[in-house]
């Protein structure tokens, strides 16, 4: 069978990671393209590094480009024009217009245009998509430590567009309106936001952000008709609470007259009379391996990438009006 020549371009925290699960996936040639001396790495993986990526374009069959944002357009466009098939990291482009002349680019050449909101690899968000029937209300917290990498954008465009890209997934209507806030404290962008989304069917979404909290946090919560779902994006953990029977608490009497219960006794009482709990058992696997092999799926068989380039306009167009509206 013929070895795929895939390049991944920017050898960064996260373009390693790209590196790695290439080199380890059969039937793949690595090839690494980054202006700084990459070399060791190369060496690891049994690759070839290169400083410029212009030296493998008429190389490879397939390249993930994972650089920072404001490199995306020009690099994503020189490969596309030569007809390879690309993985895009996300965010997308810097301005809906670019993200729509290369969709062109990509359509004009008949080649695959994947780009990399990597939750929806996310098995447990597989799941949990599978299960929902009627979301009403979703309620979403990305929080983690100030890193330096991404913070050339703001914290909507860096961490909270992966939610964006999920909570358009799930649910099934137009956007109604937008409100947000939204500060810088360390950087020059928002390193913190909050936003509220209602959409034309009533549903409500309040996602947020922030990359100066102590401890990571990835979780969503969605809401549905007398039940409710609590994911955590880490752990891949998935748990369904339910409305259980009537739910009626009984109060109990003392002497004829009733008593108050003490807030932990009544607390564990809801609990067990109004809610059942049950985990939902999901096969963890590593979102960025499914991501990456579904890519090298679309491109061995030429069919249609699970995330478009469309998907990666739209949640880009959702992102810039959020930081409009936190600026205003």
């Amino acid at each position: 069978m013929k070895r795929i020549r895939v390049a991944v371009v920017g050898i960064g925290h996260l373009g390693s990671q790209y590196a790695r699960i290439y080199a380890e996936l059969p039937g793949v040639e690595l090839i690494l393209c980054d202006p700084l001396n990459k070399r060791e790495i190369a060496e690891r993986y049994g690759s070839t590094w290169y400083p410029d990526y212009h030296q493998v374009l008429g190389k490879v069959d397939a390249a993930s480009i994972v650089v920072p944002t404001h490199l995306h357009y020009k690099i994503a466009k020189d490969f596309l024009k030569r007809g390879v098939p690309i993985l895009l990291e996300k965010p997308m482009t810097e301005t809906t217009s670019q993200a729509g002349e290369l969709i062109r680019i990509a359509k004009d050449k008949k080649t695959i245009l994947q780009i990399g909101h990597i939750e929806r690899f996310n098995p447990a968000i597989r799941k949990l998509k599978q299960l929902l029937k009627e979301p009403r209300f979703v309620e979403i917290h990305r929080l983690g430590p100030y890193q330096r990498r991404g913070t050339e954008v703001s914290v909507v465009l860096d961490l909270m567009i992966h939610d964006l890209d999920i909570i358009f997934n799930i649910i099934d209507s137009p956007l109604d309106t937008i409100s947000a806030v939204g500060v810088p404290v360390i950087s020059t962008k928002e390193d913190i936001a909050n936003v509220r989304f209602i959409f034309k069917n009533g549903a409500v979404a309040n996602l947020t952000s922030s990359r100066i909290t102590d401890k990571y946090l990835r979780k969503i919560r969605v809401f549905e008709p007398n039940r409710y779902f609590s994911l955590d994006y880490s752990t891949q953990e998935l748990t369904r609470y339910e409305k259980k029977g009537r739910g009626r608490i009984n109060p109990t009497r003392n002497n004829g007259r009733h008593k108050c219960r003490p807030y932990n006794t009544l607390k564990r009482e809801v609990l067990c009379n109004l809610i059942k709990k049950r985990p939902i058992k999901v096969k963890r696997e590593e979102p960025l391996r499914i991501e990456i092999s579904t890519f090298l799926e679309s491109v061995k068989k030429r069919k249609p990438p699970l995330i478009s380039g469309r998907e990666g306009r739209e949640a880009l167009e959702v992102a810039l009006k959020i930081e409009r509206e936190m600026r205003k």
